[in-house]
């Protein structure tokens, strides 16, 4: 199982990031107030050198800051660190990793502080707010250091790297061995899965086989797996598409020994891995930096809007209330990346205890018949979505056409399940209907606008949808995040495909 953190480091570390950066503040705004009183003499030096210091000079009661800087603060702060999963041990299981996650809570926190502030007219000193920055980030950042430091010099060995290795025939074994001989102290061989029958529940070149290729998943789940060798002969190369397509979904890196196997996988690179050389997949999905720069985005634009929506999303209450009995709120389970099960949240739209079946019956229409719009419903409706359903309430049929009920799950977005742009999640049974190829695009975080929803929204056939999430998984940018959030506004104004 993924590595979590002990409960006693947990609280540890929380307490000691909220102390440290309310610390922080106040030497922010010591040091502040201290650059303001050097002596004139050295504003005069630094005029000459043409540095703007003279306007650092200001009284501790103009730059004092107010008790309502440090309730923010100590509100902000705590809320990043829990989105950006700082306290989770499956998201930080290197310290590069742990690094890079504090570093943008703080930097998602910071920018969030400063935008609070500026909408509130609160008089904060610009080079007070550069100071906590760079302090807080060197405090809690340069603790943890110390913290991992620490912890490795005390462990006597290397935290462990499982593979697995597909196929435990004669490319199998020597795999193993270059591995051993080669390959970094962290790797630890859990054993090889081979459908020959002669090789079941024995032992190779000191490894087990733990079972045939069908065990995959089992095996994956109990044995921790995160890389998988693929080393199948010639004759499997027929499988090998599909093998390495069901390890991807499974969240896994997949390395395949080069030999007469042409892959059209677009990331796919060649590299060495433990001093073999392999054809690197690379990692499913977006990852790397992508993802990185899309959490901040998403983090940071997902709480201005819900701040700027609050009068909306209160009318919508209200109305959702009037309308019809029932909750405010609905809750659906939907898949996510990799497959991934979380519950989305929407205002409510349909009339309580409503049946799914008249949905899952269309939806297999449309998945199953791959239907175009001019052969749905007689070529009659602007949009594939479901006609006349009877299960909608008169208010979901306006915060449907306007997507407002899609409002609620930028608290989705805030706890990761979720981003602003990326395929829609599907339905459970509508996954139970999907080809192969369709389920690419569960490669990527599901979003609340994408390319589908600007440029298709409910005109386009199933196929063609799936190939705009394809499209987007492959070429996702955050110029093209943002510039899909800026065209989403107009592709609701026009009601195209809407319902």
């Amino acid at each position: 199982m993924l590595r979590q953190f002990s409960a006693r480091r947990v609280l540890g570390f929380i307490t000691f990031d909220w102390l440290g950066t309310m610390s922080m503040l106040f030497l922010a705004a010591y040091l502040r107030v201290w650059i303001g009183s050097l002596p004139a003499f050295i504003f005069a030096t630094t005029r000459t050198l043409g540095i703007p210091i003279n306007t650092w000079e200001v009284s501790m009661a103009s730059d004092a800051l107010t008790p309502q800087v440090f309730v923010l603060v100590s509100l902000i702060w705590p809320f990043f660190f829990l989105i950006f999963h700082v306290y989770d041990g499956r998201y930080n299981e290197t310290l590069k990793a742990e690094l890079v996650n504090v570093f943008l809570a703080v930097l998602a926190a910071t920018l969030t502080f400063a935008g609070l502030l500026y909408f509130t007219y609160q008089e904060t000193s610009r080079i007070l707010f550069v100071m906590f920055f760079f302090l807080d980030m060197t405090l809690l950042i340069g603790i943890r250091i110390a913290w991992w430091t620490l912890r490795r010099s005390a462990q006597q060995s290397s935290t462990v790297h499982p593979v697995l290795i597909l196929g435990a025939g004669h490319l199998g074994q020597r795999v193993a061995g270059e591995l051993r001989r080669y390959g970094p102290a962290q790797i630890v061989l859990v054993g090889f899965v081979d459908d020959d029958p002669s090789k079941q529940n024995i032992s190779i070149e000191g490894l087990p086989v733990l079972g045939s290729l069908e065990d995959i998943p089992t095996i994956v789940q109990n044995h921790a797996i995160r890389d998988a060798v693929v080393a199948l002969p010639l004759d499997a190369h027929i499988r090998m598409v599909d093998i390495c397509r069901k390890l991807q979904g499974l969240g896994i890196r997949v390395h395949v020994v080069p030999d007469l196997f042409a892959l059209s996988f677009p990331s796919a690179t060649l590299y060495g891995f433990g001093g073999i050389p392999v054809i690197d997949l690379g990692q499913p999905g977006i990852y790397g930096w992508r993802r990185m720069l899309k959490r901040v985005f998403d983090v940071v634009v997902a709480t201005l809007i819900l701040i700027i929506a609050t009068p909306v999303i209160l009318i919508t209450v209200a109305l959702i209330k009037l309308d019809s009995p029932g909750p405010v709120f609905y809750r659906q389970k939907r898949m996510g990346e990799n497959g991934q099960p979380f519950y989305i949240l929407k205002f409510r739209s349909m009339k309580v205890n409503a049946d799914e079946k008249l949905h899952r019956e269309h939806l297999a229409r449309l998945i199953k018949e791959n239907i175009s719009l001019v052969e749905h419903a007689n070529g009659q409706s602007d949009s594939l979505k479901l006609q006349n359903d009877p299960r909608i309430t008169k208010v979901g049929h306006f915060i449907r056409k306007t997507s407002l009920d899609e409002l609620p799950q930028l608290l989705n977005v805030l706890q990761g399940e979720m981003s602003l742009v990326g395929p829609r999640p599907p339905i459970p049974y509508e996954v139970d209907m999907y080809q192969d190829w369709h389920k690419r695009r569960l490669e990527a975080i599901p979003g609340m606008t994408g390319l589908w929803q600007v440029h298709g929204r409910n005109q386009v056939s199933f196929d063609e949808m799936v190939r705009m999430d394809i499209t987007y998984i492959e070429q996702q940018s955050l110029w093209l995040d943002l510039k899909l959030l800026l065209l989403t506004p107009f592709a609701l104004l026009s009601s195209r495909g809407a319902g």
